[in-house]
């Protein structure tokens, strides 16, 4: 079972690229993704392929050298799988979710080589969107003391939160907001205490 486990706790994407001998064409063509991550990760992994799947938006399923542009129809099948292995050593609880839907016209699935900079699910714009498919936005300024600074605004214009301090340079600004992008999704909700 040791063998398992590794795989367990390795990322690994891989593709397979079934041709019959007399087409060009693949008759199947298979990308998966399998990682371990915590709860939270796997949550907002969760919650973008559910964004997705609510706004009838496109994703991207991305995996080492591979990316898969999906965008699931109005009518699919659903599957849930739950295994319990209780002899294997350590005993191993599996959950698996399957959605699988007719494609006539082979639109809804793109598969390539080409990863993206991480793997996991992402919304095809690569942005987060509320229910209504709105996005809110990260603005770079200069302020009225030449320093830079960025602000996050929401879909209907209220800026929601900023940077709180200038920075030398616009490119500093910019890296401050791709650092609070990739912070915010692990960021946890706490109530605190008045003092």
């Amino acid at each position: 079972m040791a063998d398992h486990d590794d795989e367990r706790r390795s990322d690994e994407g891989e593709i397979d690229d079934e041709r019959s001998s007399d087409e060009d064409e693949p008759d199947e063509l298979e990308l998966e993704l399998e990682r371990t991550d915590d709860r939270s990760a796997v949550a907002e992994m969760v919650r973008t392929l559910s964004n997705a799947l609510a706004d009838g938006r496109a994703f991207r399923v991305s995996a080492e050298e591979y990316t898969a542009s999906v965008a699931i129809p109005e009518r699919v099948r659903t599957e849930v799988e739950v295994e319990y292995e209780g002899d294997s050593d350590p005993p191993v609880a599996e959950f698996e979710l399957e959605l699988e839907w007719d494609d006539p016209d082979g639109s809804s699935v793109d598969l390539s080589e080409g990863g993206a900079d991480t793997t996991g699910i992402t919304l095809e714009d690569g942005s987060q969107a509320n229910r209504d498919g709105r996005t809110s936005r990260f603005e770079v300024y200069e302020d009225r003391a030449e320093e830079w600074r960025w602000r996050l605004v929401h879909w209907n214009g209220n800026i929601v939160a900023d940077s709180g301090e200038g920075y030398a340079s616009r490119s500093n600004a910019r890296r401050a907001v791709r650092n609070m992008r990739e912070i915010v999704p692990s960021a946890r909700l706490e109530d605190v205490q008045s003092e």
